[in-house]
């Protein structure tokens, strides 16, 4: 921009005193003037289409490399497996190691873990400690280093993995909303069940919301795509991805943070919704917060690649190891911030 400016300005400088001076007529300083100023924007253009060619050509080079990665994961070929109805589901991780491609050490290192069915797990642990490597781990999303995911005592890398998709509801820290319709991002599908998608967003706590708008369900999302596009507030966002969950109705539930940028209190309420709106089913919550997932039959510190503490939370204060004193910490600062508010 700088350039530019000072080669513009050089330009312009020289036909102004070349007019000044009488070498140039008005006419000509006009013409001369207008074709610096056509001439500039022209080579700017031809630069700006060069970077954005530039640009466009390594994002076609990333998604190239992306194809062409050899698929680990069976889809079409793999042995079926059908969700069943009321049925609970055991999760199994037996020596499982997992390492991120140009990583100098694991992320987690021979964890044994099983989730019995009907549990209800937390896993708690620092930032950067594999939690979500864990989650993604037993959702199916990562392939294991070394070991073994298994579901009901058998390996998942028999399945078809979009069957084994089928059997989780997951809301992830990083989610997204669909630009189209609220039932559309309910129903993640173009065809909704309306009458169902009506009960999950009234579970949810956001029928009346939705109702309140002249397009109610028919309402898009998305400002950026939509001319009538509306934008939810986060606590709105919240109860749409719980609806969404309620709505896939699957088995085995995994959160992952997902209500992060919410206050304690309401990250513990709307932990505590997901845990009555999905009953009896196999569940494991994250949360940086330790108060949020007390109500878990069974709470996980994790740590250095592995599992460093387990029990319930009962249990796990009465030892007074690292969960106790990190909830001490955590408990101490909330009562802090309560004197402050008062």
């Amino acid at each position: 921009m700088a350039l530019t400016f000072l080669r513009n300005g050089a330009a312009y400088g020289i036909l102004i005193a070349m007019a000044l001076s009488g070498e140039l007529t008005a006419a000509r300083f006009v013409l001369y003037f207008s074709a610096v100023g056509g001439f500039t924007n022209w080579v700017v253009g031809i630069f700006s289409g060069l970077g954005t060619l530039h640009q466009q050509s390594l994002d076609l080079s990333a998604l190239r490399e992306f194809l062409d990665i050899p698929e680990s994961f069976r889809f079409g070929d793999g042995k079926p497996l059908p969700v069943k109805p009321d049925h609970l589901y055991q999760l199994e991780l037996r020596d499982v190691s997992f390492r991120y491609p140009g990583a100098e050490q694991d992320t987690l290192s021979h964890v044994n873990l099983t989730i019995h069915p009907g549990e209800k797990l937390a896993v708690v642990g620092k930032n950067g400690a594999g939690k979500t490597t864990l989650i993604r781990l037993l959702c199916g999303l990562y392939d294991p280093t070394k070991g073994q995911v298994l579901l009901d005592g058998e390996d998942i890398r028999q399945y078809d993995r979009r069957d084994y998709y089928a059997h989780f509801s997951a809301v992830f820290q990083q989610f997204s909303l669909l630009a189209g319709t609220m039932a559309e991002n309910v129903a993640q599908s173009e065809k909704a069940d309306l009458p169902r998608m009506w009960d999950c967003l009234e579970r949810a706590g956001l029928a009346d919301q939705i109702r309140a708008l002249p397009w109610q369900e028919n309402t898009h999302l998305g400002r950026d795509v939509y001319l009538d596009g509306i934008d939810l507030s986060g606590g709105q966002v919240q109860r749409l991805m719980l609806a969404r969950a309620l709505y896939k109705n699957a088995p085995i539930v995994m959160l992952d943070e997902p209500t992060a940028a919410l206050d304690p209190l309401a990250e513990s309420d709307l932990y505590q919704k997901y845990n009555d709106l999905t009953g009896a089913c196999t569940s494991v919550y994250i949360s940086h917060r330790l108060a949020s997932t007390r109500f878990c039959d069974r709470v996980l510190l994790i740590e250095n690649g592995g599992i460093a503490e387990e029990g319930s939370h009962e249990e796990l204060l009465a030892q007074g190891g690292h969960y106790a004193r990190l909830f001490d910490i955590q408990s101490k600062y909330y009562r802090e911030e309560e004197t402050e508010h008062e």
